[in-house]
């Protein structure tokens, strides 16, 4: 009997010449959109086409930062003091979730704290130095105020007394203000369905934070012109917060810009409703000593 010629020598079938198991070869039929290459295939050469993801995986939502280690041209700056000056410039003056997402790959208690500690002492010297400049400006006037009554002279010179111990004591107000503020942003934000940690979250506010503050207490040394500057400094400091919320949290932007503004404005309201109840005692001891 004649053999085939597809038979091989063990009594077998050899496959077909257009591919393994019957079927066609890669490449002769396209994936389906959204799908893909099949499994032990290598995209094609020359790029992937429409359908296939993206290496890195699928982008994220609109309206959503993307995902840590997402390409940004540039990685990540290095933990430790060196890094963080990249850090903070990078977040500074590229606002966006994106810019904080990228730094957020190597978020560490570490620097959190170095940074924070660091801030305390900046601020407490600049207090040291804004104490002696108005203690001076008050000995100036101080003349001016001598025929005042005894009373009132005694309440001005304990309001402009200087007490160097009240400037120190930024170095650990300061760290405690920051993780208050810092736990009450991810109480609300945990509120609005945010996903992130607590460490991702208070590394994402130092990055902005630190600097930010740093900048306002060493203008604050020039009076006047320095109060004007930290006012500006505070708005983008809120606006940095915003984007530091979504990166931290995972949250739109519309979302971490209720979770920062909502406390902004119970504060607010209960400061006017302060200055309401203040002027409302003093109108009605007006009229009782009348």
């Amino acid at each position: 009997m004649a053999m085939d010629p597809n038979q091989g020598a063990g009594g077998g079938y050899s496959p077909p010449p257009d591919g393994p198991g019957g079927y066609p070869p890669p490449g002769a039929y396209p994936p389906p959109p959204g799908y893909g290459p099949p499994p032990g295939y290598a995209p094609p050469p020359g790029g992937a086409p429409p359908g296939y993801p993206p290496p890195s995986g699928y982008p994220p939502p609109s309206g959503y930062p993307p995902p840590y280690g997402a390409p940004y041209g540039q990685g990540a700056a290095p933990r430790g003091l060196g890094g963080l000056f990249e850090k903070w410039r990078r977040v500074v003056t590229q606002p966006g979730a994106a810019s904080f997402a990228r730094e957020l790959e190597t978020a560490n208690w570490s620097d959190i704290w170095l940074s924070i500690i660091g801030l305390g002492v900046l601020t407490a010297i600049t207090g040291f130095i804004s104490g002696i400049e108005g203690a001076g400006i008050a000995a100036t006037y101080r003349n001016a105020f001598s025929n005042l009554p005894a009373g009132q002279r005694q309440a001005f010179d304990q309001m402009t007394r200087f007490t160097p111990a009240l400037s120190f004591g930024s170095i650990i107000s300061v760290p405690i203000g920051f993780f208050i503020g810092v736990g009450i942003l991810f109480v609300i934000a945990k509120i609005f369905g945010g996903t992130g940690s607590f460490l991702q979250q208070a590394y994402a506010f130092a990055l902005f934070a630190v600097p930010i503050n740093a900048a306002s207490a060493i203008l604050g040394i020039v009076p006047f012109l320095g109060g004007l500057a930290s006012l500006a400094l505070g708005i983008y400091g809120i606006f940095l917060a915003v984007f530091a919320v979504s990166a931290s949290q995972r949250l739109t932007t519309g979302k971490s810009a209720a979770v920062v503004l909502l406390p902004i404005a119970i504060v607010f309201l209960l400061l006017c409703a302060g200055i309401i109840l203040f002027a409302a005692l003093i109108a009605a001891a007006i009229r009782t000593s009348q």
